[in-house]
Order: structure tokens, then sequence, then C-alpha cells
């Protein structure tokens, strides 16, 4: 029996194709996926069009392509790139298509044809974001998606790979972006160019919401891919989410058998010991507790949505710290995340404008379902379609000049989100709402600690 020393080694050696040469240490991978958002595919179609070129047999029902970038358009310009892509989509008969049903990485791992222990493709550098469904999964440019669509694989190298080990239970308010924040500042940006990283829950307590936005932030550690070992955690979604009815812990112990996860390096971090983090622009390495920052860092907004967030975990601690928030107004002890759902006039700081962009179509309803698209509405929230809104300066959010912003969406670079004098600071989402509430970057364990 062949033997494998990581998760990582085997998901590469199960896509490679044996009869396509190796070119300077590159494989021929064959996707499990192949994930295509509208702006970036947009830029291809021109050089697709005028070479002749069809879609592979063979790839055409794996495409997942969304309307997600655009969505809705707010410019002639972007109307007419959101048409280019339609018009490609329709033409080539792409099944797997999804329009303005939410952020492409999340639909992504919504997606009941991915299954785990696969080898998944994207436009988009966030599409390793799949790596918490413990498969392969990284972004390429547009050329290279071309060139999957058209031959049917990938040429990739394989890397060193590193293992991550989480141990303990986080604080009750500590989420996935504030473990992809500690990574970062750990590794460094870039520090993990050329290496895989794979992920061990030691702790057996990450939800897979924060286990999607921990994949996600793998990228800006310069990682080509971020893959989370699969446990009952990911057996129980995979049923909830559909379409794996075979992967269940027996399917697990079976894959792994001839798996000696050796690595070429490890990284322990405790998740005990975690404070909230935050990313001072413009510099997404320039990571800091919250509770270290000045204490007049006045917000002209906060965003909370992108990849990187916006999932129902997310939407059920932003309603727990503003039940603490009414609870601490009443008079009353705080208990739990669980708290009632009873209102109380708690709201937004007046001066900064609050933007909650759920990730998917999904999330939406199960939030809305939930209460607590209500609950942050009466917060003073403005709750937007699923879309990738403002993160990468696209639309319904976009700053003014020397306006300053926090959100939990994936990068914080100069005139990210707005004119090159607008600032961009990152957090998860319950410190951006307590910093919603306060007007200033604010650390939520002040309510935790008053008296």
């Amino acid at each position: 029996m062949k033997t494998y020393k990581t998760i990582y080694d085997k998901i590469y050696a199960g896509a490679s194709d044996a009869d396509l040469e190796t070119i300077g240490g590159y494989a021929a991978l064959i996707p499990e996926l192949v994930l295509g958002h509208d702006p970036l595919i947009a830029i291809m179609v021109d050089d697709f069009e005028k070479n002749g070129f069809k879609i592979n047999k063979s790839v055409v029902n794996k495409c997942l392509f969304t309307a997600d970038h655009f969505a809705p358009p707010a410019s002639v310009e972007r109307a007419n790139i959101l048409k280019k892509f339609l018009d490609f989509s329709f033409k080539n008969k792409i099944t797997g298509l999804k329009i303005y049903e939410g952020i492409c990485h999340q639909l992504m791992v919504e997606h009941s044809g991915i299954k785990p222990f696969s080898y998944i493709i994207g436009s988009d550098s966030h599409t390793c974001t799949a790596g918490a469904l413990c498969c392969l999964a990284a972004g390429y440019g547009t050329m290279d998606i071309l060139h999957a669509l058209v031959r049917g694989f990938i040429y990739e190298k394989k890397f060193p790979v590193i293992k991550v080990a989480f141990n303990n239970a986080a604080p009750e308010f500590i989420d996935g972006r504030d473990i992809g924040l500690m990574l970062i500042k750990k590794i460094g940006e870039g520090g993990a160019n050329n290496t895989a990283l794979e992920y061990f829950d030691e702790s057996g307590t990450l939800a897979m919401d924060d286990r999607f936005s921990t994949a996600c932030a793998a990228v800006e550690t310069g990682a080509a891919g971020a893959i989370f070992s699969a446990d009952n955690i990911l057996v129980n979604y995979i049923a909830e989410r559909g379409g794996a009815p075979e992967f269940d812990a027996a399917a697990i112990k079976q894959y792994y058998r001839n798996i000696s996860f050796e690595y070429d390096g490890v990284i322990n971090a405790d998740l005990a010991d975690m404070t909230p983090l935050i990313a001072v622009p413009h510099d997404f390495s320039n990571i800091v507790e919250a509770g270290s920052l000045k204490k007049n860092i006045t917000l002209d907004q906060v965003f909370i949505g992108s990849c990187a967030s916006g999932r129902l975990l997310d939407f059920k601690r932003m309603c727990a710290l503003i039940n603490k928030l009414e609870a601490k107004k009443r008079g009353r002890i705080y208990k739990s995340a669980a708290a009632d759902n009873d209102g109380g006039g708690i709201r937004r700081n007046k001066k900064t404008r609050l933007i909650i962009t759920p990730a998917s179509q999904t999330v939406f309803i199960k939030a809305m379902k939930a209460g607590y698209i209500e609950k942050l509405i009466n917060f003073g929230a403005v709750i937007t379609n699923p879309s990738c809104g403002p993160c990468g300066g696209i639309d319904k959010g976009i700053l003014a000049d020397n306006e300053t912003c926090l959100t939990t969406a994936t990068r914080n670079f100069k005139g990210r989100m707005g004119p090159p004098t607008s600032s961009v600071y990152i957090s998860s989402a319950a410190t951006a709402i307590y910093s919603a509430y306060t007007g200033i970057i604010s650390d939520w364990k002040e309510l935790f600690n008053a008296r």
C-alpha cells in the first residue's frame, strides 16, 4: 500500500493525472470543482473566444460560477462586465451558475457537490476557504483557470506541509476571524510562502463557521492551501448540508489509514489565551490586541461581511453582544450567548454607519428565522443583499475621503474600500458590533470586566 506523509500529499496524489507528463516538478492535477466569479471570468472571455476554445466536457459540470462581486452592478461599466460573464456562462451551458445568491466562497462550501478530500481551484485567492471541508483548495490566476476549463487540468507543484494544532477552547466571543488574524500574526504575512498548512482542531470545539473564516485567512500567510483535518464536526456539517452520505467517521479512518502525519514543521496555538485582535492600516501584518489601541479611533463606518465573515454564527454572536449591552442597561446579569432576544432600545453610535452583509441567501434566511436580522435592524444596521459589497471597494458602502472603517473583510490595503486617504481596520464580528455601539474601536472584553 502506498503511504503518504500528510493529508495534503494524499489529496495532491489523488488529483494527479499519471497519463500526463510532469513538467519542471509541476504535475497535472484534475480538479473536482472549478470556482469562478463575474469579474475574473469576464477577463478571460475575449481570449477564450478569440482562440475558438471550448470548455472541456470533463469540466463543464464541475463549474460553479457566481455573480457576487457586481451584485447588482452599480455602474454601466460593471453592468457590462456582468453581462459578458452571464452571456459566457449561458452560452457554455454552465449548470452551476448562481446569480446574486451569495459570495462565491460561501456558496462553494454550501455546495452539495463538494466532498471532503477533493482538489478545488478557483479564480479568487480566498478559494482556500474550502480547506475547512478537508479539501485542498487554492485560488489561481485567470489564465490558469482558462487552461483548466479548456484542458481539464491545471499544473501545480507539491509543497512542504506545516501542521497547525489548535489547543483548548477559545473564549466565548473569539471567532474564526480572530484565529485567522492570530495565525497571520504568528506566521507573518506571506510567511508560509511555498508551503501548505494542515489545521488540527485538537480542542474539538471549532464550529464550521469559524473554520471557514480561519481557512479563508490562510492566503494572507502565503500558504498554497489550508486543510482542516476531518472530524465529527465536519461529518455533522456534511450530513446537514447533504451531498455525501458515505462520509462518516469510518470513511475518515479509511482515508487516513495510509497517512503517517509527518510534517516539516509544527505550530501550536492555544485558543484559550486568545484576545480580540485588530489589523491596523495599511498593513495586514500589523496585528495588535484590540485593547492596546488608543481610545480615540473614531469610526465613520463598520462593515460586517465578506467571505471572511457574515455567517450564521457571526449573526448569533453579534446579537449576543447586543443582549449583553441590553442586560447591562437593565442591571441584569449576562449569562451566555443564548441570552433572550427581547429588544431594549440599544442602538449603534449615531455617527457610525453600520452595514451588515450575510454571506449567502441561505445564511440570510436562517438569520431572519432566528430573529437576528430584526434585532440588528433595531440596533441601527443596514442589511444588504448577500454579495461582496464594499470589501473590495465595489459598492454598498464605499468610504469617502479621510473616513475610517472597521470591518471583518479580508484586506486593509490603502484604497481598499475607497480613496487612498481612507483607513480600514480589520476585526472579528463581535469586536465590530461592539465598536459600532461605542463609535470607536473598542475591546468587547470591557463589557465583561465592568462592575
